[in-house]
């Protein structure tokens, strides 16, 4: 049998083929979700982070280009800060485990987490696409900006603003790429989690029906 395995992909098919793969996972998830999760918070928040780490690692050879920060945005505001604050830390840690740990985990995690906590802070003033979109983009600088500050553990404070302005590129990145998955994903994940808000307010208002004697 040929070993077709040790040929080598050049980056532009290799992205392409993992765009492929993202979008080919998420359509299952979506869909098994549908079927099985009848607003479980649990299941929600599984598959949020399935298609985060996924996301994160697939899309690594394009630079801050991911998901992650899209997905605990719209968890945010969707679902609340707690479960944000949950899923940012789940992804951080098991994508990380891929992709390289250090010190730098934690701050993504707290960066992600902060999304998510201004997320649900301003849930009510996120009612337009073009709002969602802007503050999409504008998440992206402020989570890499946040994650900056864990170079202070090796240099200088006076090093942090020549680091943020060699950054900018990688910036940008990441503001487009916040862009195109709120454009992308956030009809089908809001679908998902106002299942578990549904969810949620008929569990709320079976509370108060009068039980039988």
């Amino acid at each position: 049998m040929v070993a077709y395995h040790v040929f080598d992909l050049n980056p532009v098919v290799s992205l392409l083929l993992n765009l492929t793969l993202l979008g080919v996972i998420c359509w299952s998830l979506f869909n098994i979700e549908k079927k099985y999760s009848n607003g479980n918070k649990f299941v929600i928040l599984g598959l949020l982070a399935i298609i985060g780490i996924t996301g994160r690692i697939l899309m690594s050879p394009i630079p801050n280009v991911q998901p992650v920060t899209v997905i605990v945005l719209l968890a945010g505001i969707r679902m609340g800060a707690k479960e944000s604050i949950f899923l940012a830390s789940i992804i951080a840690l098991f994508s990380n485990l891929i992709l390289g740990n250090g010190i730098w985990t934690i701050y993504q995690a707290a960066a992600w987490s902060m999304i998510g906590c201004l997320g649900a802070l301003f849930s009510n003033k996120l009612d337009t696409s073009m709002k969602l979109i802007l503050f999409a983009g504008i998440s992206g600088v402020l989570f890499n900006w946040f994650v900056s500050l864990s170079i202070l553990h090796s240099v200088g404070f006076d090093m942090l603003i020549p680091y943020l302005i060699v950054g900018i590129p990688y910036d940008l990145l990441h503001v487009v790429g916040n862009i195109t998955f709120i454009i992308w994903l956030s009809n089908p994940l809001t679908e998902i989690m106002s299942r578990k808000i549904e969810s949620d307010l008929n569990l709320e208002v079976s509370e108060y029906e009068p039980k039988p004697f």
